[in-house]
């Protein structure tokens, strides 16, 4: 039975699934600091479709919405292939994950969607003219601002100052030695981690819910999240012609009922430029939608394309 797969391939979790279907399978996220992407992000996909694969299928066309979209034709002609080699497709696209997120998010075809994860997806698509604007999305190293690793990175940071007299007391060092062990060697111990921005990233919950707390540190940093976040939305913003832009928040970090996601809403209250719209899907979706053939032109310039044919 021929089937369509649709891959949210994310660094901290790789979700599939199957074109009419229910059900997700899930693998261990991919980061470009991991190791070889290719190689990881193929055996992540591999996973998660033999979890969800029956004898019968044979998979016609898969689309991978992913966080490390090769930024060269060589390389994403090889994990094109790979991914075919490990699963059989036919035919594979491949597709960066603000795009998948914003075909999923919104069916209106206008405005912005901040994917808010490990690091940050930012798309602005005006449906009027076509045009289109990316915005940050640059990596731990260069950018992402306000995403998990960010505050993450924030709060161990705010930890460690703490403990050596350059910052103010902070719930969030005991919560440091917690997870990590003495502030002491708690830098080494980091760096030392296996995949430490996976785990620095992890951490950007503890923050939250120290900044839910009441803590002065924590809630600082949560803040500050915030005003990076609107930040970037408002800079895509700038090619859609509506008054106000709708902008959909994807991603656990700004979650209903999080302190991130509180502060968001704060800060798109007072200005009249945004305004915060539900969501209506995912990047899963996204991605499901491109995998069906079910998605608009707008969307074709962003896709890569390998066939086996």
């Amino acid at each position: 039975m021929r089937v369509d797969v649709g891959v949210d391939g994310g660094q901290s979790q790789v979700r599939l699934s199957v074109v009419g279907r229910d059900g997700v399978a899930t693998s261990e996220g991919v980061a470009h600091s991991d190791g070889d992407a290719v190689e990881l992000l193929v055996a992540a996909v591999a996973n998660a479709w033999a979890q969800v694969r029956r004898d019968e299928d044979e998979i016609h066309r898969i689309v991978l919405g992913i966080t490390t979209m090769p930024p060269d034709a060589p390389t994403r002609e090889r994990l094109a292939a790979a991914v075919s080699a490990a699963t059989g497709a036919q035919e594979v696209w491949l597709v960066g994950d603000a795009v998948t997120a914003h075909l999923g998010a919104l069916p209106s075809r206008h405005g912005v969607v901040l994917v808010v994860g490990t690091g940050i997806a930012c798309l602005a698509i005006d449906a009027g003219s076509g045009r289109v604007r990316r915005v940050d999305g640059d990596g731990y190293l260069l950018g992402d601002g306000g995403a998990s690793f960010w505050i993450g990175r924030h709060g161990l940071a705010a930890a460690l100052a703490s403990y050596d007299g350059r910052g103010s007391a902070t719930t969030l060092a005991a919560a440091a030695v917690e997870r990590f062990g003495s502030l002491e060697s708690l830098a080494a111990a980091v760096h030392a981690l296996e995949r430490p921005v996976n785990a620095v990233a992890q951490f950007a919950a503890v923050v939250q819910d120290h900044a839910r707390d009441g803590d002065p540190i924590a809630r600082g940093i949560v803040r500050d999240a915030a005003s990076q976040l609107v930040s970037t939305a408002l800079a895509a913003a700038t090619i859609c012609n509506s008054d106000p832009v709708p902008v959909a928040l994807l991603g656990r970090a700004v979650g209903p009922g999080t302190p991130l996601r509180s502060e968001v809403e704060r800060s798109v209250a007072q200005q009249t430029t945004l305004v915060l719209v539900e969501a209506a899907g995912g990047p899963l979706d996204g991605a499901l939608r491109l995998a069906s053939g079910a998605a608009p032109e707008a969307y074709e310039q962003f896709l890569s394309k390998w066939s086996t044919r």
